[in-house]
């Protein structure tokens, strides 16, 4: 099977140690990926793709009247939404920020792919790695898949490549790309990726789940990402 979407094996290590600076300060607290979310992604998405969702709720105020945590009075606040946040790019969302309240504004591409019963399955972010110029891929799956089998991205009528899964948290497992060379040139003037991976059924079998994530508005959310 190809493999030339990914680093060379001398290299890899290295460039995801300078990934992981911006892979690590990815929020991942609204994914909604827990234990439980395996079986039912089997259940709910045999014969059916996923679709794109919605980005998730957003996060609940603050009570009014809560005192302020000491020595915050008057501070600046830590991060704010920068002018682009929330900006939608067909089927990719903007999530922006500005450092302590100033520029440069710092954003991500985000989407969300949800079953029928509108569970979250799987979470796909772009963002800029600050430490090598280039865009680099998180795709988030559920905790309690199959791990042996691996997973596998193909973009439209292309061949299967496998992708690594990196590591598992609360929040989901996973998936972390450079993207470079073919791999990006394919996404952006590809239409679907498809995210396969495999999944227990409860009754011994581990069935492979496809998961498509829109490729739609892909080069221009780039394009804001990497300004």
């Amino acid at each position: 099977m190809p493999t030339a979407f990914l680093p060379a094996p001398s290299s890899r290590g290295a460039v995801l140690r300078h990934a992981r600076l911006w892979l690590a300060a990815v929020t991942l607290a609204g994914a909604g990926l827990g234990p439980g979310a395996a079986p039912a992604l089997a259940q709910a998405t045999q014969g059916a793709p996923a679709a794109p969702g919605t980005e998730g709720a957003p996060t609940a105020p603050a009570p009014q009247g809560a005192p302020a945590a000491p020595g915050t009075q008057g501070a600046p606040p830590a991060t704010v939404k920068g002018p682009r946040d929330g900006q939608q790019l067909q089927d990719w969302t903007l999530r922006c920020e500005l450092p302590q309240g100033q520029p440069p504004e710092f954003c991500e591409m985000r989407q969300r792919v949800v079953n029928q019963q509108n569970e979250q399955v799987l979470l796909a972010v772009v963002g800029r790695l600050p430490q090598l110029g280039k865009p680099g891929l998180l795709i988030v799956l559920p905790l309690g898949i199959s791990l042996p089998p691996g997973a596998f991205l193909k973009i439209d009528q292309g061949a299967d490549t496998p992708v690594p899964i990196e590591r598992c948290e609360r929040q989901g497992c996973r998936i972390e790309i450079i993207l470079e060379g073919e791999l990006l040139t394919q996404l952006k003037a590809g239409s679907k990726a498809i995210i396969g991976f495999h999944v227990y059924d409860g009754e011994g079998g581990r069935p492979r789940v496809d998961v498509p994530v829109s490729l739609l508005g892909f080069s221009a959310a780039l394009a804001e990402v990497m300004k």
